[in-house]
């Protein structure tokens, strides 16, 4: 892609998607940052969170220096695009309206911002060697190349329906394809670490994230790691970020998490993974047991493993059955299963539960 005067030439190569004519090019951030606009009658408002996984995503790539791969983002051109003889050009004043990557771009953006903010810092320090190392990233950003579709004639009713069919259909990565192969995230590679260490004790879900209750594995890559940011961080959401893990060293902690799953074998009956007869199947009932750690080791001021070991008196007082009393906030009787087990309320309410049988207080 170069400028001649005015005018912008695009190279690229043309073709027809649902009747309609589309080109697909890729340009460096930078240069696309001054071409797009977002329409607010189209697109909705972005979601502070979202850009905040996605910057976290992009800095900590940077700061390993890994690459990072971006869908190809879609725009619409309304006719702001015109064939020539040697390319396509793109026409003075007009925009490049987004459609998918909104806020991939916006993160992007936030990235540099804030890469900026820290070299000016720096600067001010005097550390100008971390200086140049910050502004060789935000170079890297402002150089990204994106893969683009652009629709070259759309109207604005079918850029909306484009939009909302985008978001409808839309499947990110699959999570278990992240779990097994994405070694950025520090809880990610924990989890497979822990999990082939396990792989004798129990059957555990590779590839899939939701088990169906034909699915013989007790649990999942995706559900463990959720677990695990549960035990060491009392954090139920999503996690961004490095890990923090509370009240141990980091080298306890395989040997800690891999002490959480083996306490399964002893506190759930033996077909545990059986999810019509019994409730330790499901993700919230197991992440559940992991914000009780949290919660006992706060408590009580004790380690991890003591935390674990506390759970044991659950033994006695729960069935775990889909009826049994303990997860009554949960259970539909229509239905004779506990429902919305995984939501973080649920979680909540369910570790508190296991709380009270723990300390005594609830009993029978």
């Amino acid at each position: 892609m170069n400028n001649a005067g005015m005018v912008t030439k695009i190279n690229g190569t043309a073709f027809m998607q649902f009747e309609k004519r589309v080109l697909a090019t890729q340009m460096p951030y930078s240069m696309l940052e001054a071409m797009f606009e977002v329409d607010q009658e189209v697109q909705r408002k972005i979601d502070p969170n979202r850009r905040i996984e996605i910057r976290e995503f992009i800095l900590k790539s940077l700061e390993n220096k890994q690459m990072f791969y971006f869908s190809p983002f879609i725009f619409s051109a309304r006719n702001g695009i015109i064939a020539a003889h040697d390319g396509f050009e793109f026409e003075p004043g007009s925009k490049l309206y987004i459609l998918d990557g909104q806020h991939r771009q916006s993160a992007i953006s936030s990235a540099i911002g804030y890469l900026k903010s820290l070299k000016e810092g720096s600067e001010e320090l005097g550390q100008y060697e971390k200086a140049i190392e910050l502004q060789n990233q935000i170079n890297m950003l402002k150089s990204y190349p994106v893969s683009m579709q652009i629709y070259l004639d759309l109207e604005q009713h079918e850029e909306r329906q484009l939009f909302t069919d985008i978001n409808t259909e839309r499947k990110e990565a699959h999570i278990g394809l992240v779990m097994q192969y994405d070694y950025r995230d520090q809880y990610t590679e924990l989890t497979r670490q822990v999990a082939e260490s396990l792989v004798k004790e129990m059957e555990i879900e590779q590839k899939r994230s939701r088990l169906t209750n034909q699915n013989s594995a007790i649990t999942s890559l995706s559900i463990m790691r959720k677990c695990l940011i549960a035990l060491f961080e009392g954090i139920l959401a999503v996690k961004s970020g490095d890990p923090y893990f509370r009240g141990c060293k980091q080298n306890e902690v395989p040997d800690i998490s891999r002490a959480f799953f083996l306490a399964w074998k002893k506190l759930f009956p033996r077909n545990m993974s059986d999810r019509n007869k019994y409730v330790t199947g499901l993700s919230g009932i197991q992440i559940a047991l992991a914000y009780t750690v949290f919660i006992l080791i706060r408590q009580y001021s004790i380690s991890h493993k003591e935390a674990i070991r506390m759970l044991a008196s659950l033994k006695k007082h729960c069935s775990w059955k889909h009826h049994d009393p303990l997860f009554a906030h949960m259970y539909n009787p229509a239905t004779g299963k506990i429902a919305h087990h995984s939501s973080t309320t649920a979680i909540q309410n369910t570790a508190l539960a296991f709380i009270k049988k723990i300390k005594g207080e609830g009993n029978d």
